[in-house]
């Protein structure tokens, strides 16, 4: 594990300010929460509360908000993202009440919105990022009416009693690069899980899939026969499915590999699930960065990406996630 990122995501949130919540009380009905790739999982964390969650492109790029919706939250820590900026607009047009998410209270997503969210930013550097997602969390979740008052503190709290967790899911993984990677998981891990495929996928630059797990047992029997990695993200549910699925997904050749995450002391409620998925993502990424030491293959294809990302730039501004 790459000790120097864990212990500075650790500090950072314990050095943090609280996210306080700015967004004025009242009923989220019609609420659709929308990004882009990071931001895009920070956002689905908002559909523990019921609400839905969007790619920021699917209102952008159709010029539609879907049925029902009321209120459009846009998130983006630099709130620049071409795509979300685009979509507050649009519902900004339509008379559509907009929210944003941001650590930046000067970017073109503040100006979209009537009502503004900030988030702190942590300020670490990062090869493979999880702090602007941590955070963008904390932030969905002051909006959805969550008590963050020492929430970045107990995340810190969370992910430091995951160490072994880390260091046994790294040692477990196969010596060579498999062909692919699913993730399976059941709810209360599926943010963490969506957050771990965009982190594997920016590590190592294999395909990744996220898989409910019912459905990888009707389906991925059939994977094979190249060596394929099945990562299997388990929280307090469906632990004898998830062994018995394991079985016979073995039997194919599959490789499979167990990921325990700790629940610890971080509650039964909302707001303990919420820092439970968050403090799982940040595992994904340490596990993502350590993948790509052991195979070999270094993030976003070690410098054969262009990583200045223009086609999410809003018009000519750069557009970070």
């Amino acid at each position: 594990m790459n000790s120097d990122q864990y212990t500075r995501i650790i500090t950072a949130l314990q050095d943090s300010a609280d996210v306080r919540p700015s967004i004025r009380a009242g009923a989220l009905d019609g609420a659709v929460f929308v990004g882009s790739g990071d931001s895009l999982s920070s956002g689905l964390l908002a559909s523990a509360f019921g609400h839905r969650a969007l790619s920021s492109g699917d209102i952008t790029w159709t010029g539609r908000l879907p049925a029902g919706a009321e209120i459009v939250v846009g998130i983006s820590h630099s709130g620049t993202s071409g795509a979300t900026v685009r979509a507050l607009r649009l519902a900004r047009e339509a008379g559509k009440r907009t929210i944003a998410i941001t650590s930046n209270p000067d970017s073109p997503l503040a100006a979209e919105a009537d009502e503004l969210q900030l988030v702190p930013s942590l300020g670490i550097e990062e090869v493979v990022p999880v702090a602007g997602h941590l955070m963008l969390g904390l932030g969905v979740a002051a909006v959805c009416g969550v008590d963050t008052a020492e929430a970045t503190n107990d995340l810190a709290h969370v992910i430091a009693a995951q160490r072994d967790v880390i260091d046994g899911a790294i040692q477990g993984l196969p010596a060579s690069a498999p062909t692919g990677i699913s993730l399976l998981t059941l709810p209360e891990l599926r943010g963490a899980g969506d957050f771990w495929m965009l982190k594997l996928i920016e590590a190592t630059g294999l395909t990744v899939r996220t898989v409910a797990l019912e459905e990888s047992g009707h389906v991925d029997y059939f994977i094979g026969p190249d060596a394929h990695l099945t990562l299997q993200l388990v929280g307090k549910d469906g632990s004898a499915r998830f062994e018995r699925l394991a079985v016979a997904l073995e039997s194919t050749g599959q490789t499979l590999q167990r990921v325990g995450l700790l629940r610890g002391d971080t509650g039964a409620d909302i707001r303990g699930s919420l820092l439970f998925e968050l403090a799982g993502a940040a595992v994904g990424t340490l596990v993502a960065d350590a993948a790509a030491a052991k195979w070999g293959r270094p993030p976003f294809r070690g410098g054969a990406v262009n990583m200045d990302a223009r086609h999410i730039k809003l018009d000519e501004e750069p557009a970070a996630v």
